[in-house]
């Protein structure tokens, strides 16, 4: 197997067991139940760790629904919007919009996977030679992974306006996607973002770090 399937099947688990360590959505008040019990969008009761229901302290209780019984946990808030009640959040001041476990502690995302030997003319969106033949691995990956999408990613150096590089990587990343939906990749699993010179892997000042810099990296978006 090579090298680039074997990043494919290490981040492939790793997407897998985040997965199962998901956290719920949001919960929403029930406003069939008079806004009592607290549920989620599927319309199921919230519990919490026991197996107690939730209810919204701030409003009055309607009707008890036979799956709560006697028991009902009363929510506590949820300061920082995670769906991850106070009591039970270890990680308190999630910035807003962070994937979280449930704990309420953000999820660890798998490295990107740097397509070494990727590479592109001077000054150009067009691949070399040697970029098609890692992409032929590229495209073989995906094919016996159909359900995998992927966001392909462009960086640049520093030399150059900002503007000029984040066009160029956008137009790198297109042509990568380009040469995979040509390997018949459906286009529909691949997305492209151009980062530019925003996100350096190491130092713009010697000429082995712009090397380094200068790379197309994709990022498994589902298993």
């Amino acid at each position: 197997m090579n090298t680039l399937q074997s990043g494919y099947r290490r981040v492939l688990v790793g997407v897998a067991v985040l997965g199962l360590f998901g956290c719920a959505a949001s919960p929403d008040t029930d406003k069939a139940d008079g806004g009592y019990y607290v549920t989620n969008p599927d319309g199921e009761v919230y519990k919490d760790a026991a197996g107690n229901c939730w209810h919204d302290p701030n409003v009055e209780k309607n009707e008890m629904r036979a799956e709560c019984g006697d028991q009902v946990a009363q929510t506590d808030g949820d300061d920082d919007g995670d769906g991850v009640p106070n009591s039970r959040d270890r990680c308190p001041g999630t910035p807003m919009g962070t994937e979280v476990d449930a704990r309420g502690c953000p999820i660890e995302k798998q490295a990107p996977i740097v397509l070494k030997g990727v590479t592109f003319e001077f000054d150009s969106a067009r691949l070399t030679s040697q970029a098609e033949g890692r992409l032929d691995n590229v495209a073989e990956a995906l094919q016996s992974s159909a359900s995998m999408s992927v966001r392909v990613s462009g960086h640049t150096d520093s030399i150059g306006s900002d503007s000029y590089n984040k066009q160029l990587s956008q137009d790198r990343a297109d042509s990568v996607k380009r040469y995979l939906v040509d390997q018949g990749i459906e286009s529909t699993r691949l997305t492209t973002m151009g980062y530019g010179e925003s996100r350096p892997v190491a130092s713009n000042d010697t000429a082995a770090g712009r090397a380094q810099n200068r790379r197309v990296e994709l990022d498994v978006m589902n298993p």
